[in-house]
């Protein structure tokens, strides 16, 4: 926890909460949020001392929303990055090499040119779920486990999870769409992780990866 003045044991003065995690000898990440609210931004580092970003990094707006997602590779910007509006919609497009600029594109201007050209969706098949809908619901009902900290700060609301079906079915890269607080978007993290063996999505017969929000929502 911090205030102004840096590290505090004070709740009643804190304004972030910083969590550091350890995923392997080689990757360190680090979570920052508003001390009862939504994330404000989670970096990969490569080293303990948390210097050197290296790996996924995203920020949030203030209510909580996807606001850019990108990669360090060395504390450089390296590969796609995305600005998201206020809703989570990728509004632009940039590419990096270890910090130069390869080029940049307007998501809106794209989508629109693409609208004007004819997808054929034939063969095109979504990931599913033993059990469809009704089975994830129940899934995430039974499952869910109310954190203490989130209750004893009344924060409900929704929480939106993003991941991606791999061509095995498996859940990947499971992150944080929209958050609300850090006991909540944790849980919620946690139980989609609890989702095996999808169907994947395929297109013409061949097996693909495929993105999903899942939203979970409390009500206190």
């Amino acid at each position: 926890m911090t205030d102004d003045n840096g590290i505090t044991n004070n709740q009643q003065k804190a304004k972030f909460l910083v969590v550091e995690k350890q995923i392997n000898d080689s990757a360190f990440e680090k979570l920052e949020y508003n001390f009862s609210g939504p994330m404000i931004n989670r970096g990969t580092f490569k080293d303990k001392a948390l210097t050197i970003l290296n790996g996924e990094y995203a920020d949030y707006h203030i209510n909580g929303y996807l606001a850019t997602t990108g990669h360090y590779n060395n504390n450089k910007k390296d590969g796609l990055w995305y600005i998201y509006d206020d809703t989570a919609k990728a509004i632009t497009e940039y590419k990096f090499h270890l910090d130069s600029l390869l080029s940049k594109i307007d998501m809106d201007s794209m989508a629109k040119a693409n609208e004007k050209i004819k997808h054929d969706t034939t063969g095109e098949t979504e990931a599913s779920y033993k059990g469809g809908n009704g089975k994830i619901r129940s899934l995430i009902s039974y499952n869910f486990k109310m954190p203490q900290r989130t209750i004893s700060l009344h924060k409900d609301g929704t929480v939106k999870i993003r991941f991606v079906i791999d061509t095995a079915g498996d859940v990947k890269e499971i992150a944080v769409l929209q958050s609300v607080e850090f006991a909540f978007d944790e849980e919620a993290m946690r139980v989609i992780s609890l989702m095996k063996k999808w169907n994947p999505a395929s297109d013409k017969g061949k097996k693909v990866r495929a993105y999903r929000i899942q939203p979970i929502t409390i009500s206190l």
